[in-house]
């Protein structure tokens, strides 16, 4: 696998995870025409990319979603209360519900959204793995729950992105 942050803090969140067969973009906290170049800037292909995985709907992790989404029509992924408390895209049909706990298969990765503690409606992060490697993308983390400890406990790269603890409701 491969996997990079294309943006990460509060100017946009965008994580690029790939295998041999395609990639996904957990958050589009950037504009699309930054994702392109990012991505072209490091060769990657943004056809490869078949869905975008949302952790929330704080603009700083949905901010491009709408355009990217719809230039490579391609879905996204995220919780109904995510859904409810943003604007994701203009193409309803691109929008797919999943719940807190939920496993998604995409050519061969597994893609596991775990809930997180962050004042948001229905935030989660999100771990992807293939055969032998798992990755987690964890934005906006003020402390780590059992239920996170669980899930990235046997990934082989994290991206942990904390958050300021005065934010922040519990899991």
């Amino acid at each position: 696998m491969k996997v990079t942050a294309l943006s990460s803090g509060s100017a946009g969140n965008c994580f690029y995870v790939e295998n041999n067969k395609s990639a996904i973009l957990i958050d589009a906290g950037i504009n699309a025409k930054n994702i392109n170049e990012r991505l072209l800037s490091l060769k990657l292909n943004p056809e490869k990319i078949k869905a975008i995985f949302i952790t929330h709907e704080h603009i700083d992790h949905v901010r491009g979603a709408d355009v990217f989404a719809r230039q490579l029509k391609i879905p996204i992924y995220a919780t109904k209360g995510t859904i409810k408390n943003s604007f994701l895209c203009s193409n309803e049909k691109l929008i797919n519900s999943i719940k807190k706990d939920e496993i998604i298969h995409i050519d061969g990765m597994k893609i596991e959204s775990f809930p997180k503690s962050h004042k948001a409606a229905e935030p989660v992060s999100f771990s992807i793995s293939n055969k032998d490697k798992k990755v987690s993308v964890i934005t906006d983390l003020g402390y780590s729950c059992d239920n996170v400890n669980s899930a990235i406990s046997s990934s082989n790269f994290l991206f942990v992105i904390s958050f300021p603890l005065w934010s922040l409701i519990s899991c």
